[in-house]
C-alpha cells in the first residue's frame, strides 16, 4: 500500500512554491507554517506539533494578514499528516470544487502572540504550481 508519510509531504509544500516560516530554531522549532498565496486568497498551514494542525483559505486584501484572518473560505483542523493531505488537495481558487462560501475562522487558524521572530523561507523550486 502507498502512503505519504509527514516528511514527503512537506518536500511537497516546498516543490509547490509554499512560503515557509519557522518560531525557534531549526533542531527545535515551536511553530511552523506555510503559505501559498492566489490573486485573492492565501492556503495557509500551521503545524503545532503531529497531533495538531490547521490548515485553512482566506481572502487577502491590501492590510490583512493571512495568519489573523477576519474570514476564511475553508479550515480544517487534525493531525499534522491529516491536515497537510487537506490543505494539498483543495482545489485552486475559482475551479471546480474550491471553497467559496465565508465563515468565521476557529481560534486555531491564528498564530499565537509571544513567538520569537519567525525564519522566513523563500521557495526555491523552480517548479510550477
Amino acid at each position: 500500500m502507498f502512503s505519504l508519510c509527514l516528511d514527503d509531504l512537506l518536500t511537497e509544500l516546498r516543490r509547490r512554491q509554499w512560503t515557509l516560516l519557522r518560531w525557534g530554531p531549526l533542531d527545535a522549532p515551536r511553530l511552523l507554517a506555510a503559505m501559498l498565496h492566489w490573486d485573492t486568497c492565501a492556503d495557509v498551514l500551521i503545524l503545532r506539533s503531529e497531533q495538531d494542525a490547521s490548515a485553512f483559505r482566506a481572502p487577502v486584501w491590501r492590510g490583512s494578514n493571512p495568519l489573523a484572518p477576519e474570514k476564511v473560505s475553508y479550515q480544517y483542523h487534525a493531525g499534522a499528516l491529516w491536515t497537510l493531505r487537506a490543505i494539498l488537495s483543495l482545489p485552486a481558487p475559482g475551479t471546480a470544487g474550491a471553497p467559496v462560501t465565508i465563515e468565521s475562522p476557529h481560534a486555531n487558524c491564528r498564530i499565537g502572540e509571544g513567538l520569537p521572530r519567525p525564519v522566513l523561507i523563500r521557495p526555491l523550486s523552480p517548479y510550477p504550481r
